[in-house]
């Protein structure tokens, strides 16, 4: 294979986006414009690289025929790339009805696998998606499709989810070389994590470039980047794709009926991530 895969794997708003653009502006420059943020395969991309590589038309097959040629596709489309190819994607790991995994283990130098409290996830969700609090909190618990996504999306490859348990324990569990980071340590602790990140996506950066990296990538920055020039991954015309960039935002939205039934759902694998069912985000033994 000429290139293998970096597969930066995320639950929806888990802050797959920031770390994006952290990888294409330490790839291009800390001036890379947000808006040309295309060095990732993802949503019509994917659904692009599929058809070309496999010379078929996606919309002629059934979702469980696609599931049998992904494997191919990704293979295929490594041995034409001139380098590693970059994946961003919200589903879980799974494999197909044959046992082959989605994304070849063979061909995946690294999956960066980023997690948020998912009392954070629920409101970013909300916002993001412009629908009831109920409805992100529902997605999170029982999975299946984000809320109100507008019809006027590009079609794409069906996607596996899961919910925020399932979604964490397949990429955690998963036959790949896992780069795991909580989106609140990327906040506490930028310059370091954002290195964890580098190093895994097989870039040998020394601190100072980090630093330089993460300064162009602050979130204030992103803010009044979208607001001047827009963002082409923003589903709402009137929400900003780039909210709050914080932890603690659930505080005074989510009900105690609310982070009860998160927990009930996800209780197990919060404990595992350190998050505290009060919304606290605790310390990991390996950090």
């Amino acid at each position: 294979m000429s290139g293998r895969l970096v597969v930066i794997a995320s639950h929806p708003k888990s802050g797959n986006t920031w770390v994006r653009i952290f990888i294409e502006r330490l790839r291009h420059g800390s001036h890379h414009p947000l808006n040309r943020l295309g060095g990732s395969i993802h949503g019509i991309l994917r659904r692009l690289m599929f058809d070309e590589v496999m010379q078929v038309n996606a919309a002629d097959l059934l979702a469980e025929e696609l599931e049998t040629l992904e494997p191919l596709a990704w293979r295929e489309a490594m041995q034409r790339a001139a380098g590693d190819i970059f994946v961003k994607t919200h589903e879980m790991a799974r494999c197909n009805r044959r046992g082959e995994w989605i994304f070849p283990p063979d061909g995946v130098r690294a999956v960066i696998h980023l997690v948020r409290h998912p009392f954070d996830v629920a409101i970013s969700t909300a916002s993001h998606f412009s629908a009831p609090i109920e409805n992100a909190v529902a997605f999170l618990v029982q999975g299946g499709s984000p809320p109100s996504i507008p019809a006027s999306l590009p079609e794409t490859l069906p996607q596996v989810t899961g919910n925020w348990s399932t979604h964490a324990r397949s990429w955690l569990d998963g036959p790949y070389n896992t780069c795991c980071v909580r989106y609140e340590d990327l906040l506490a602790r930028a310059v370091p994590e954002f290195q964890r990140i580098a190093a895994a996506a097989g870039f040998p950066a020394g601190a100072s470039e980090i630093a330089a990296t993460v300064e162009a990538c602050r979130f204030d920055r992103l803010q009044a980047e979208e607001k001047s020039g827009g963002f082409p991954e923003r589903v709402s015309e009137t929400v900003p794709f780039f909210r709050a960039g914080r932890s603690g935002t659930w505080q005074g939205i989510l009900n105690e009926g609310m982070c009860q039934a998160i927990v009930m759902a996800h209780g197990a694998m919060m404990k595992r991530l350190g998050y505290g069912a009060d919304g606290s985000v605790l310390p990991l033994p390996s950090s």
